[in-house]
Formats: C-alpha cells, sequence, structure tokens
C-alpha cells in the first residue's frame, strides 16, 4: 500500500466514524508528532505507572525484549 493509499483510507475511516474516545488518540497521536517543541506532562497515573515500573525494575521484575517479543507473539496466536 503506497503512503497515498494509506492516507485516502484512514481518512475514510476517521471520516465515518462517531467514536469520540478513537478520535481524541488519533488527534493525541498527532498532537504529539507534530508539536515536539512542548514537554509533555505527565497525569497522576501516568507517573504512578512509571514509578511502579522502577520498582519492578529495583527488584528484579524484567523480562528481555526478546522474551517480550515470545510472550506477545503466544498471546496473540490465542
Amino acid at each position: 500500500m503506497t503512503v497515498v493509499e494509506l492516507k485516502e483510507k484512514l481518512i475514510e475511516k476517521i471520516r465515518v466514524t462517531d467514536n469520540e474516545e478513537l478520535l481524541d488518540h488519533i488527534a493525541n497521536i498527532f498532537e504529539f508528532e507534530y508539536n515536539t517543541d512542548e514537554v509533555h506532562v505527565m497525569s497522576p497515573e501516568e507517573i504512578e505507572a512509571v514509578k511502579e515500573g522502577l520498582a519492578q525494575l529495583d527488584s528484579g521484575q524484567w523480562i528481555t525484549n526478546e522474551e517480550a517479543n515470545k510472550r506477545a507473539d503466544e498471546w496473540l496466536k490465542k
């Protein structure tokens, strides 16, 4: 699929959807992509998730990228 075809396909899907949550996500992606001068201010939930991840890392609760990919492939097969 060419870039032009992909753009047309996405534009059509956006045009026909009434899913406000999906449209908000798409808008956020574009805002992030094109407003690189702005600093993202994390929400309390994001801050908590980062803290949780760092605590897991500190306690040795991590897996390699290869293992993560393997698990993702297994989950997608289900």
